[in-house]
């Protein structure tokens, strides 16, 4: 990485702090340069760069990689960062920035920087990440790995099962993603939609049955399972019985 972009991320990761810091180095003829984006996240020890930021960059020049900050730990991506690092198929750069008790401002603790690699979260026992590894990413993930489906992805806010504004996702998107509700379930495959700790349907999950999962077999068996992934518990397969049956609102199954 050339300086002059390095000091730029290490400048805005600073001055952001405490909050996470991104943007996105682009390629500006035979320059480079260093795109600051907003990081729109609720909470700031995460990041969300908007997709207009992206589009924003994208006439400045030709993104080459991504960056953001780490605040108050280690360099070393995340999973959900490694996870995201292959979707958006591109470098990423992290910048570690702290602050220790009696220090008058944060300072930089370190760089680490990766590529794609083919990395995926496994079903089980991967951890919590709004927005990518959650109880719908863990659904869609599930459904492209065992069943060979494709379905589609929706942007879900932070914590819109509080707002009002951000509506009923699931109960308003289930068709969309080819769904459709069931009383005849759950069979294998089929969606179990849950208010979650919430007054809103907020969660969800897959039917497994006594079924094992192909793309992980080494795993032992659970009977009449769920495969479902809960803030902010590492994604797991639970029996499908009392208080998960108490908190199901629906019950829909893929129709191709």
């Amino acid at each position: 990485m050339r300086v002059h972009i390095k000091r730029a991320i290490e400048r805005h990761a600073l001055a952001d702090y405490p909050r996470e810091a991104c943007g996105l180095i682009v390629a500006d003829g035979n320059k480079q340069r260093y795109v600051p984006c907003r990081n729109i996240a609720d909470d700031g020890a995460d990041f969300h760069l908007p997709a207009a930021d992206f589009v924003a960059a994208e006439e400045v020049g030709r993104v080459l990689a991504v960056v953001h900050s780490h605040v108050d730990q280690d360099a070393q991506p995340s999973e959900a960062d490694l996870v995201s690092c292959e979707a958006t198929a591109l470098p990423w750069h992290i910048v570690a920035v702290g602050q220790d008790a009696g220090d008058e401002a944060p300072s930089v603790r370190g760089w680490h920087s990766f590529k794609p690699t083919g990395y995926v979260a496994p079903l089980v026992g991967r951890s919590f990440h709004h927005g990518s590894l959650d109880c719908y990413g863990l659904i869609r993930d599930f459904y492209q790995r065992e069943l060979d489906i494709e379905l589609l992805d929706f942007e879900r806010p932070d914590d819109w099962w509080s707002k009002p504004e951000s509506g009923e996702l699931y109960l308003e998107n289930f068709e969309k993603a080819g769904f459709v509700q069931v009383t005849d379930g759950p069979r294998y495959g089929d969606v179990i939609l849950m208010q979650y700790r919430s007054e809103r349907t907020n969660h969800g999950g897959v039917y497994l049955g006594d079924q094992p999962l192909k793309a992980e077999p080494y795993l032992y068996p659970v009977p009449n399972a769920m495969l479902h992934h809960a803030m902010p518990r590492l994604s797991e397969r639970v029996v499908y019985a009392g208080y998960w049956q108490d908190i199901t609102r629906m019950i829909v199954r893929y129709q191709q």
